[in-house]
């Protein structure tokens, strides 16, 4: 009953009212009107824009990510599994460095299963085929550290920690 209160007082407000100040009135109210609307609504399409722009850099990195496939798949391991007994790390780090033509300046075990090594080599390439074939023999390289020896020697120098994982 109320509401037909306010309307009819609001209509009778309104229709003693100039002609031209209706007019003015009912384009302010429309304008009110609208720009609630377009408020009420904004939130809606500053989000709707967010998640157009979010969805099309995910598309981009899924392109990229499935441009990529091929090169990750040539990043494979090529370890053979190999688990190598606990006191054994020893005579595997002695029998990778003699194949790989590295001099081993230093081991000393520093702990039950982690031992620093300090090598010399020609080629610094060795001196990583080396951290690879130990990580394929089950021994974590935990510090590697390549340089070279002087600036006048071809040599260079590595320090590395390895443990043995289990």
């Amino acid at each position: 009953m109320k509401e037909l209160n306010l309307v009819s007082g609001i209509s009778s407000w309104l229709a003693q009212r100039e002609p031209r100040e209706r007019a003015i009135l009912s384009a302010g109210a429309v304008f009110v009107f609208c720009a609630l609307v377009y408020l009420a609504l904004l939130p809606s399409f500053e989000r709707s824009t967010e998640l157009q722009e979010r969805h099309r850099i995910l598309q981009a990195d899924l392109q990229w990510l499935s441009e990529q496939s091929a090169s990750v798949s040539r990043l494979s391991n090529s370890c053979v599994d190999k688990t190598i007994k606990p006191g054994a790390a020893r005579e595997v780090i002695n029998r990778l460095v003699r194949r790989n033509q590295i001099k081993l300046v230093k081991i000393a075990e520093q702990t039950q299963g982690k031992y620093a090594l300090n090598l010399e080599s020609i080629n610094a390439n060795r001196l990583l085929q080396l951290a690879h074939q130990l990580a394929c023999q089950g021994l974590k390289t935990t510090l590697l550290d390549v340089s070279r020896s002087d600036a006048a020697a071809a040599n260079y120098v590595a320090r590395m920690e390895v443990h043995h994982v289990n």
